[in-house]
């Protein structure tokens, strides 16, 4: 073996470095799939989200631009939350409304989220003081579907706006759980 031939023995294909999930993806896809009600489609693009945070910010960045993320993010966090955010919102689980929404458009993009739907809810604006607020609204709704035991909760994404979805109170109890243990928040819409 000459000379040459001791480099070529060194030279060994190496491998791609294998990507660990990160710490936050595990509750991020959990998240998902309570609100999601297990949504094979969202639970594949938050996965995707989760694993590869640069690359789904490069691909969907006219996204997260929209929400005032315009360069390259140093905090991954952030743009899985705001990722699971837009996904679940693209696919009708969640709905984002403005703090000053209007009680008809509050109404309406409430009741088509497929966990209303899926749910089984009634809403009626007439239950409602349109002259209120969302936080009041949904005071009104959690007495209207007390029997039901679901109220209306919402992700923090730290705007002045509310991400809106309907959940039983078991499932709430346990996304509050997951969001804190990566240091975010879901609380009941009264809370936030």
């Amino acid at each position: 073996m000459g000379l040459f031939g001791m480099f070529r023995a060194k030279e060994t294909p190496s491998e791609p470095p294998k990507k660990e999930p990160s710490p936050f993806a595990p509750a991020l896809i959990e998240i998902a799939r309570i609100i999601s009600g297990g949504d094979e489609e969202v639970l594949q693009d938050v996965t995707s989200c989760a694993q590869d945070p640069k690359g789904w910010f490069a691909a969907h960045q006219e996204r997260y631009e929209e929400r005032g993320v315009v360069d390259d993010p140093d905090d991954l966090d952030q743009v899985q939350w705001l990722g699971l955010v837009d996904i679940l919102e693209e696919r009708g689980w969640v709905c984002d409304r403005d703090w000053k929404d209007e009680l008809e458009d509050f109404s309406y993009f409430l009741q088509n989220l497929k966990g209303f739907q899926a749910l089984g809810l009634e809403l009626d604006e007439s239950w409602f003081d349109e002259d209120e607020d969302i936080p009041a609204w949904c005071t009104v709704l959690t007495e209207k579907w007390k029997s039901q035991e679901v109220r209306v909760a919402a992700i923090n994404i730290n705007t002045d706006s509310y991400v809106l979805f309907p959940t039983t109170y078991a499932h709430l109890d346990e996304l509050q759980k997951l969001a804190g243990e990566i240091g975010q928040c879901i609380d009941y819409v009264e809370q936030m």
